[in-house]
């Protein structure tokens, strides 16, 4: 019984939801997420991803917004209908470079857009930022 009440009261990892089936971009998130102690979950769709989100609620999610047809604002307004992802940052991951997909992105909601390949200096960046971000978010509540 001690087993189970310990198991309880141990500190809760932290979880990345990694959104993504480039097994590239997956590793280097998963070395950048092991330096800052984050638990990567990984998803190769968006039906998984919101299924491993209920059982698992996310800090943060990295997203690939290439897997899907929907667009940045749709994809979005499915991942924030999510209880468990309504207020973790969600970076966006792309292969347009263009700072049209980047305005895109932002305008529909994600916190920041990333360009592939992944490069691991700027998602530390922007990883850092976010968690920060929602730090700071949690602490105003």
């Amino acid at each position: 019984m001690a087993a189970r009440s310990s198991a309880r009261n141990a500190p809760q990892r932290r979880i990345c939801l990694c959104v993504d089936d480039d097994a590239v971009a997956i590793s280097v998130a998963q070395e950048v997420l092991a330096q800052r102690d984050l638990v990567p979950v990984v998803a190769s769709d968006l039906e998984q991803a919101l299924n491993l989100a209920r059982r698992k609620p996310p800090e943060v999610l990295l997203v690939n917004v290439d897997l899907s047809e929907l667009g940045a604002a749709s994809l979005m307004h499915i991942l924030r209908a999510n209880p468990a992802m309504q207020a973790a940052p969600v970076l966006a991951l792309g292969k347009d470079a263009a700072p049209e997909a980047s305005i895109k992105a932002l305008q529909a909601g994600f916190f920041l857009y990333l360009v592939k390949p992944l490069d691991a200096a700027q998602f530390t960046e922007a990883l850092d930022y976010a968690l920060e971000f929602s730090a700071r978010e949690r602490a105003e509540l």
